[in-house]
């Protein structure tokens, strides 16, 4: 296989990465590259396959570990988006779908509010998150208890 061919494998299993959540195949592609440029100078097929295969297990074994911890990082986030419905805020730019505007401070942060029955609440409203939609939270009037 020529230098081009390892350069369009490599490429093709760039884009399987791109198009997967693994943190996998990045190693392999830069495997594939790597042989490519060996291929640029030997037509070794023996030493391009050599050189594919020991840098992408390499690659794997080295990075392979500390990919994995980066990417437990996310959970986190990930629970703390799923536990804002039912939490409370207070409106902090009045939610109006005929402006297609609203802001509602949550825990400290802002996010971009609709209320789920398509009316206008005043700032300094309280609210209570029914839903998220994308980045943008439909939230209802929070009633006295």
């Amino acid at each position: 296989m020529g230098y081009i061919g390892w350069m369009i494998f490599g490429l093709v299993l760039l884009v399987v990465e791109i198009l997967t959540p693994t943190f996998f195949f990045l190693w392999f592609s830069i495997g594939a590259f790597l042989a490519g440029i060996t291929a640029m100078f030997t037509t070794n097929l023996g030493w391009q396959i050599i050189v594919f295969a020991l840098s992408s297990t390499l690659l794997v074994l080295l990075t392979r570990p500390i990919a994995k911890k980066l990417s437990k990082n996310d959970s986190p986030k990930k629970m703390y988006i799923d536990g804002l419905v039912g939490s409370t805020g207070r409106v902090v730019v009045e939610i109006n779908p005929s402006l297609d505007r609203g802001l509602v401070r949550i825990e400290g942060e802002d996010w971009r509010a609709s209320s789920i029955d398509g009316g206008t609440i005043p700032v300094d409203t309280p609210v209570r998150v029914v839903r998220l939609e994308g980045t943008t939270v439909l939230v209802e009037r929070k009633t006295q208890e």
